[in-house]
């Protein structure tokens, strides 16, 4: 989220107010919107004319308006779903995080199985899915709730954590315990953070609903999606993707303008900077805090298992994907399979994971430097941001092709748009007293972006390439299922039509590993550089 109120740093960056500066930025957004659609027009009967790439706004108005029965009943479904998941997945995670606030000691573990869940590859979780719930909404439902859990439960127990002191101190004067003070006092105190976390759980349980419609519901907007791609209809994949874009972003702004009715005097919250926990000091502590979270997802592994009753065919256990990997007679063919489909899949994931990070830090430069662009752009970089990459995969494979340059296009525009918008804030947040002292030196504008306005974001730059990791694997093996035919991605499309149950699982561990690894590398690089940075604030 973005905070309302424009501070003075942005202003000292323009040494005149321009005639742009005095525009009303509601004005600004609105020419910039017509002068896309324009051009959108323009391009699409120029230049990418009979292309299968592009269509005109007014093709697919007129697209919608023929079908529109057809849209209308799919995106319904895919709504509904979506907001079941929403309900259940929330409800779980405000729970989790209640027991992690309650009961201390159980935080990490559960944290664990939360970010597991993260870094979970839905688009593989998916077929596994179906096995349980059979066809019908249950695997659509599902997924939207597992989409919907890390971010709520991160949101939730940051609410709980921000309690006032003083009134924590007055309920323990009574003589109550912890859950006294959580039902008095933490649960009250968590309304804006956790509204802040339903915020971004709306566009996510979209996400989950429509990769659940992938394999075999009956109808939705993701069936829909395949069956567009399939037939190169053109006007179909941008009426579903606007109509798609509309919802999630529908959603993310509802929550938002009900937070700010609900909780008018609460600041911004940026959920993407919540710290990771602090190492512990001591060999023995670091070994339990590091094999604990291990254990407990093992252990979760197998409960699962066991509630749902899979057959041995289906489900596999850690040590069947052990076996899979190094003991069984096939084993080194398995890990040539995975693991050089995994380089594939990481190295493209790398040059877009870098790319995006690297064009929101410059783009967030620009934006402070020339603040009547911001205005015109931002709330369509805010809008983007809330746009599920399902939505975004057939319009870019249309643009792109089905190459390996597709992936790399997907994870860019994945972490693209959180990080603009949370480098830009924190630029924002610029303390004025660093400005007023370069201001003091006749410090230029590069001077200004040098010593006050990058070292203000590299804590939003390291927190939004933490959260980065799991979701520019999730848009890589999206676009690697649909479209490329290349990566770990397309290793598990031929698992699942084979019905080799084996690969799958083992790819779907690899996957999470590789999420949850990558997630904790850029972590303790983000608590080092904070370290340095601030040192002695504890964490």
């Amino acid at each position: 989220m973005i905070a309302p109120a424009r501070t003075r740093s942005t202003a000292t960056t323009s040494q005149a107010a321009t005639g742009m500066d005095r525009v009303p930025p509601r004005v600004l957004s609105a020419a910039v919107g017509l002068i896309v659609l324009a051009l959108w027009e323009l391009l699409a009967r120029t230049v990418y004319a009979g292309s299968y790439r592009l269509s005109p706004p007014t093709a697919v108005v007129v697209d919608f308006f023929e079908f529109r029965d057809l849209y209308l009943r799919n995106l319904w479904h895919s709504t509904k779903t979506a907001a079941w998941g929403f309900l259940w997945g929330n409800l779980a995670a405000i729970a989790l995080a209640g027991v992690a606030s309650i009961i201390p000691v159980l935080r990490r573990s559960i944290g664990a199985i939360a970010l597991t869940i993260f870094c979970l590859p839905f688009i593989a979780v998916a077929p596994i899915l179906r096995l349980i719930t059979g066809p019908g909404n249950g695997t659509p439902i599902a997924l939207s709730a597992l989409a919907v859990v890390f971010t709520t439960y991160v949101a939730a127990l940051l609410g709980f954590d921000l309690a006032p002191g003083s009134a924590l101190d007055v309920v323990r004067s009574y003589g109550r315990g912890r859950f006294a003070a959580f039902r008095r006092v933490r649960l009250r105190a968590s309304v804006p953070a956790m509204i802040a976390g339903l915020q971004i759980a709306a566009p996510a349980a979209f996400l989950g609903a429509v990769v659940g419609e992938f394999t075999g519901a009956r109808s939705g907007l993701g069936i829909l999606t395949v069956r567009a791609l399939g037939s190169l209809n053109t006007d179909r994949i941008w009426v579903i993707a606007l109509l798609s874009t509309i919802v999630a972003t529908g959603g993310y702004m509802a929550i938002g303008a009900l937070g700010r009715y609900l909780c008018p005097w609460s600041p911004a919250l940026d959920l993407g900077a919540v710290p990771t926990p602090r190492q512990e000091p001591g060999l023995v502590n670091r070994l339990v805090a590091l094999l604990a979270p291990i254990l407990v997802v093992f252990v979760f592994w197998y409960a699962f298992l066991w509630v749902f009753q899979i057959k041995p065919f289906f489900a596999k256990t850690p040590f069947d994907v052990w076996a899979e990997l190094f003991t069984n007679a096939d084993a080194a063919e398995t890990r040539s399979s995975v693991f050089g489909a995994l380089g594939t899949t990481l190295w493209t994931t790398s040059l877009g994971y870098v790319a995006g990070l690297v064009g929101a830090m410059v783009t967030a430069v620009v934006f402070i430097l020339v603040p009547w662009l911001e205005r015109s752009l931002m709330p369509l970089a805010v809008a983007l941001r809330s746009i599920p990459i399902i939505v975004t995969t057939p319009v870019i494979i249309l643009f792109v092709g089905r190459g390996l340059l597709t992936t790399t296009a997907i994870v860019a525009v994945m972490s693209f748009f959180p990080t603009l918008v949370n480098c830009y804030a924190a630029m924002r947040r610029t303390p004025e007293g660093i400005l007023d002292v370069l201001k003091s030196y006749d410090a230029r504008s590069v001077a200004n972006v040098r010593n006050a306005y990058l070292p203000s974001a590299v804590p939003a730059l390291l927190a939004s390439a933490r959260i980065a990791v799991p979701t520019s694997l999730l848009g890589a093996t999206v676009a690697e299922w649909l479209a490329t035919g290349d990566g770990i991605g397309a290793v598990m499309v031929i698992a699942f039509t084979r019905n080799d149950y084996n690969v799958l699982w083992v790819s779907v561990a690899v996957l999470t590993l590789v999420a949850v690894v990558g997630y904790w590398l850029v972590a303790a690089v983000e608590l080092r550089a904070l370290e340095r940075m601030a040192p002695g604030v504890s964490r």
